[in-house]
């Protein structure tokens, strides 16, 4: 069988999972060492109401409250759409490793290049004409593929041995 998903593309996302979460930290932790710098800064100086005491304390205070909510915006968009991507492939490819597996024979259709999404993480299909023995017809079957990956090399009408995790191509074999 010829695999189309391997280990290398969990640890893959295991590493691209690490990054996206190391950087936020960094940004994180430059924003608290700035918010604890400014808050002693703001300590130091004397407590005074006028003055140029006065402009430093709302200079001070218009600096940390502009950087705080740069931060919050920052985090709201990084953590909600990157990271969250990122940590759904991530799931999606540790589930495929370890989760229940099903094979199927089916006669090879068509590719399906229509961006398809399946729990957070975009695919593009395989068609499968399959015989329903409960039914007695002939039925599609979409399998789903990576979209970042290329489709299989799958000559049409080709009768096809497939694993699948959760409708995701794992390992194909051409049978004919």
């Amino acid at each position: 069988m010829t695999e189309y998903y391997t280990e290398a593309d969990l640890s893959a996302a295991r590493k691209q999972r690490k990054r996206t979460l190391v950087f936020f930290y960094i940004v994180l932790g430059l924003f608290v060492a700035t918010s604890v710098a400014l808050f002693v800064y703001y300590r130091t100086l004397p407590y005074e109401s006028y003055g140029d005491t006065a402009s430093k304390i709302a200079l001070l205070k218009g600096i940390h409250y502009s950087l705080t909510a740069l931060f919050v915006v920052f985090a709201f968009i990084y953590l909600g759409i990157k990271f969250k991507r990122v940590n759904r492939y991530y799931k999606l490819c540790r589930n495929m490793s370890s989760g229940l597996r099903e094979q199927y024979t089916g006669s090879f259709f068509e590719y399906d290049d229509k961006l398809q999404d399946k729990d957070g993480v975009d695919f593009k299909a395989l068609v499968f004409i399959e015989w329903n023995k409960y039914k007695k017809d002939f039925f599609e079957r979409k399998v789903l593929v990576f979209y970042e990956k290329p489709f299989p090399e799958i000559p049409l009408k080709a009768n096809v041995s497939y694993i699948t995790q959760g409708n995701v191509l794992v390992s194909y074999e051409i049978l004919s």
